[in-house]
C-alpha cells in the first residue's frame, strides 16, 4: 500500500463544498452497505439456526463473536495504517472484502464456514469508521463537522432499515437464486449473495476520491507519532477517555444485544413471521434511526452541547432514553414492542455522533485513526461479541424458555444502560478536572 504524502494543512483552506459531495455520497453508500450485510444476520436468525441446526448460544457466537474476532483483534492495527496511509484505498479495500465475504456467508455450508466469512465482514467493516471519520475530519471545518457525521452514518439507518425491508421482501417472495456449483439457494442464502455483489462496485469507485490534506500534521514526511507518544496523550486523558469509552461499550452491550435478537424475539413472543412484522420493523428503524443522526449532528452543532463537555452531558442522557427498549419484553402487542424499541434506534444513532465528535475534540489529528479504531476494538469485542451472547446465554440458563427471550433483554439492558450513564458522567466530571496533557501532544484540534 502506497504512503500518503504528509503535508502541513493547518493552513491549508478546507476543500471547497463542491468537491466534497462525491466522497460524501460515497461514505454514505458504504455506511449503508456495511449496515446491511452486517445486520442481516440478526434479521435472518431463526432462518439461519434452523438451517444450521444450532442452539441460541451458537447463535449468539455467529450474531457477535464472529463479526467482532477480527475487528477486535485486528482493529488498531487497521487504526494505524489510516493515519499513516491514503485513506481511500484503506476504504476501497476494505468494501471489497466484507461484501464478497456476505455473499460467501450465503454459500457457506456450515456453522463453522459462516463463522469464517463474517469474521472476515468484521474485518472489512472494522477499517470503515477510523477512515471515514479521519476523512470527514479533514474535509469540514469544526463547526460542521456534526452535520457531516450526521449525514454520513445516517446511511448506517437506511441500511439498517433496508435489511429488515429486504429479508422480508425475498422471504416472502420466495426468491431462490441459482449458483453454479451449488444449486438453488434457500431465500436466506439468497439475501446473503444478491447483498454482497454490491459493494465491490461502490469499493472500486472510492479510488476516485482525491484524498484530502491531513491536517494538524507536520511537513516531515515520517512525523507520525510513535504508538508510545499515542499511548502517553490517551493515558494523559484517561480522567475522560477512560469512562467515555467504558460508557460507549455498555450501551452497546445492551444495544447490540437487543438489536441482534429482535427479529426472534418478536417471532418468538408474538408468533409472527418475518413477513408479518419486517416492513413495520424497517420503516421504525428508518424513521428513528434518520431522526436520530439528524438530531445528533444538530445537537452537537449547536446550543449546550456545543460547549466543553457539553457533548459530555448529551452522552449521559442517551442510554436513559433507550431503557424502555429493554422492556420491550413486557409489551402487550407487536405493535407496542416495535414501539418501545424505537428508544434504542433513536439514541444510539445520536451517540454515534456525539461520542465522534467529542474524540475529535479530545485527540489531536494525528492521532484520532487511531482512536477511533481503539473506541471500535473497545465496543466490538466486549458488546459486539458479549451483547449477543449475553442475551442467548441468560435465555437458556436463567430464562430457561426460548420464547421468554425479552426478559433477557431487560436482565442484560437494564443494568448495562445504567451504568453506561453513570459512565458518561464521570467522563464529564474528568473533562472539567483534567490532567496535564503530556508536551509531544500538540493540542491543536483541527
Amino acid at each position: 500500500m502506497s504512503v500518503e504524502p504528509a503535508i502541513a494543512a493547518d493552513d491549508v483552506p478546507y476543500p471547497p463544498l463542491a468537491r466534497t459531495w462525491w466522497p460524501m455520497l460515497l461514505l454514505f453508500l458504504a455506511a449503508n452497505l456495511y449496515s446491511i450485510d452486517k445486520a442481516i444476520v440478526g434479521v435472518l436468525a431463526e432462518q439461519i439456526r434452523t438451517d444450521f441446526a444450532i442452539s441460541d448460544v451458537q447463535m449468539g457466537l455467529l450474531l457477535g463473536l464472529a463479526y467482532s474476532l477480527l475487528s477486535g483483534l485486528l482493529g488498531l492495527g487497521l487504526g494505524y495504517l489510516v493515519d499513516r496511509h491514503v485513506r481511500r484505498t484503506i476504504l476501497a479495500a476494505s468494501i471489497i472484502l466484507w461484501s464478497l465475504s456476505t455473499a460467501a456467508g450465503g454459500l457457506a455450508t456450515s456453522f463453522h464456514w459462516f463463522f469464517v466469512f463474517r469474521a472476515l465482514v468484521g474485518l472489512g467493516e472494522a477499517a470503515i469508521a477510523p477512515a471515514a471519520i479521519s476523512l470527514i475530519a479533514d474535509m469540514f471545518p469544526p463547526h460542521r463537522r456534526g452535520r457531516a457525521l450526521g449525514g454520513y452514518l445516517i446511511g448506517a439507518t437506511i441500511g439498517s432499515a433496508l435489511s429488515s425491508i429486504i429479508p422480508g421482501w425475498i422471504i416472502g417472495a420466495g426468491l431462490h437464486l441459482s449458483v453454479p456449483g451449488f444449486g438453488t439457494l434457500a431465500p436466506w442464502r439468497t439475501v446473503f449473495v444478491l447483498c454482497g455483489l454490491i459493494g465491490p462496485i461502490v469499493g472500486l469507485l472510492m479510488l476516485t476520491v482525491r484524498e484530502p490534506a491531513r491536517r494538524g500534521v507536520p511537513v516531515a514526511r515520517h512525523a507520525h507519532p510513535p504508538l508510545s507518544e499515542t499511548f502517553a496523550y490517551l493515558r494523559a486523558q484517561r480522567r475522560v477517555i477512560v469512562p467515555l469509552y467504558t460508557g460507549f461499550c455498555l450501551h452497546y452491550v445492551a444495544f447490540v444485544g437487543i438489536i441482534a435478537w429482535t427479529a426472534a424475539f418478536l417471532t418468538r413472543a408474538y408468533h409472527a413471521t418475518l413477513v408479518d412484522f419486517a416492513g413495520r420493523l424497517g420503516i421504525m428503524l428508518l424513521i428513528a434511526g434518520g431522526a436520530g443522526y439528524l438530531a445528533g449532528g444538530a445537537l452537537t452543532d449547536s446550543g449546550p452541547f456545543r460547549r466543553p463537555g457539553g457533548k459530555l452531558l448529551l452522552l449521559a442522557i442517551l442510554p436513559l432514553i433507550a431503557l424502555p427498549s429493554a422492556l420491550a419484553g413486557a409489551a402487550s402487542s407487536l405493535t407496542l414492542a416495535l414501539v418501545m424499541l424505537t428508544g434504542l434506534s433513536f439514541a444510539t444513532p445520536i451517540m454515534n455522533v456525539a461520542t465522534n465528535s467529542s474524540v475529535q475534540e479530545l485527540v489531536p489529528n494525528r492521532m484520532r485513526g487511531f482512536s477511533y479504531a481503539l473506541l471500535a476494538v473497545v465496543g466490538a469485542l466486549p458488546a459486539g461479541a458479549g451483547g449477543p451472547y449475553a442475551v442467548a446465554w441468560v435465555t437458556e440458563h436463567v430464562v430457561g424458555d426460548p420464547a421468554l427471550i425479552g426478559r433477557s433483554f431487560a436482565i442484560v439492558g437494564v443494568p448495562m444502560l445504567l451504568a453506561a450513564s453513570a459512565c458518561f458522567l464521570l467522563a464529564w466530571r474528568g473533562f472539567h478536572h483534567p490532567a496535564p496533557a503530556p508536551a509531544a501532544a500538540p493540542l491543536s484540534q483541527n
